[in-house]
């Protein structure tokens, strides 16, 4: 198992461990004791209400400790409701993906050496602090009310008060180990980034990235990247564009080069920014050598990485599995069910990469159909819906 992927259970196992513990020997004792047919209710809007506001308090973190470190945001999406900069420079609003458990902030440094990121991890933290005193003092108004204490009349139905406060702070400790669990889990957490820019040399590639990030959101073209020698999740990702900057002038030795700089590390990486690399060279070696010396290569492959290959994680797994199937075994049955699912795989990619995948892509195709010129391929691309012609009255 790698370790990302043993992160992830870990986290989703304290995750649950919370939200039984807190159900059971909180929660559950007083909806016992509280007589109100709308208990149930009272449950389910707790639990709406505690999601809504703990993403809203850590996205807004985000923004405040964005605003405070010198970094300008372009994106604001919470729950997938998100405000939008576009290129033309005007805020709109969209449904959106995100890369987060409840949302993103998508944010670019206004200069890579300045900018300073300790802001975005703590403001959250602070928020939930926050929630914490308001829920506290809620559970102490909310016994005050029910026992009548203070001179006030006895009402058993303020429990509901209590119980939505336990509810919200629980939800908020779900949410909040998630994102302060210090790994690479589904997606980049606060917890990871805390973590990797404790080294210096994170922290001006971690802007460089965003940077990166915020030039091909905006469709701006690929430029000569920094290259990192020192490997870390953040300099390999900042390397990786450098890579694509390579690849879209044809500089295939290039950009091997600075792939394998990744795969030569001893430094402690994701397994993601690793299998990553190892599938994008794969593919690059296929394409652009002779059969028998992709065939020696792809022989030192341990069996765990053709296994990613075959998951299609990402293009650069799917071209390399593609090339295994139609160059090196010559299973025209495994190309095409590859190609059943490249339009999917492609539609991840990136804006900034995916004029360079695309075109990788048709070469990729073009290699297999040289080879085997017999074979029927199936289409990669998703065709355009052709109109349909009005029947004449």
């Amino acid at each position: 198992m790698k370790r990302n992927e043993f992160a992830t259970i870990l986290a989703y196992v304290g995750m649950l461990a919370i939200a039984l513990l807190v159900g059971f020997l909180v929660i559950r004792p007083i909806l016992i004791d509280w007589s109100s047919s709308n208990k149930i209710l009272s449950v389910i809007i707790s639990l709406v209400v505690g999601i809504l506001i703990n993403a809203l308090f850590i996205e807004l973190g985000h923004l405040l400790g964005a605003k405070v470190g010198r970094y300008e945001v372009y994106s604001f999406c919470v729950l997938g409701l998100c405000f939008k900069k576009g290129k033309e420079g005007k805020w709109k609003f969209a449904l959106s993906n995100f890369d987060g458990l409840t949302g993103e902030t998508k944010i670019s440094p206004k200069d890579v050496k300045k900018a300073t990121s300790s802001g975005i991890i703590a403001f959250p933290l602070f928020f939930y602090l926050l929630e914490v005193i308001i829920g506290v003092i809620l559970m102490a108004v909310s016994s005050r009310l029910v026992t009548g204490a203070g001179g006030t009349t006895a009402d058993p139905d303020a429990v509901w008060l209590r119980v939505a406060s336990v509810i919200v702070l629980a939800v908020g400790g779900i949410i909040y180990l998630y994102d302060y669990f210090p790994a690479h889990l589904d997606s980049e957490t606060d917890g990871y980034r805390m973590v990797l820019l404790s080294k210096k040399m994170n922290k001006e590639a971690y802007n460089q990235l965003l940077l990166n990030r915020y030039n091909a959101a905006m469709g701006l073209p690929l430029v000569a990247y920094p290259i990192y020698e020192a490997v870390t999740d953040y300099t390999a990702q900042v390397n990786m564009d450098r890579v694509y900057s390579e690849l879209a002038q044809n500089n295939f030795g290039p950009a091997i080069l600075i792939i394998q700089k990744t795969l030569d590390t001893e430094e402690r990486i994701s397994a993601s920014t690793r299998s990553e690399a190892m599938a994008l060279k794969l593919s690059l070696v296929l394409l652009t050598t002779k059969r028998d010396a992709g065939l020696e290569y792809y022989e030192n492959i341990e069996n765990e990485d053709r296994r990613y290959l075959a998951e299609f994680f990402n293009a650069p797994s799917l071209r390399a599995y593609l090339l295994v199937s139609g160059v090196l075994e010559g299973s025209e049955t495994e190309t095409n069910y590859a190609l059943d699912k490249a339009a999917k795989v492609l539609k991840r990619v990136p804006e900034g990469r995916k004029e360079v995948e695309e075109r990788l892509m048709e070469l990729t195709v073009k290699r297999i159909q040289t080879l085997h010129p017999s074979w029927k391929l199936n289409p990669w691309k998703d065709e355009p819906k052709q109109p349909q012609e009005k029947e004449e009255k």
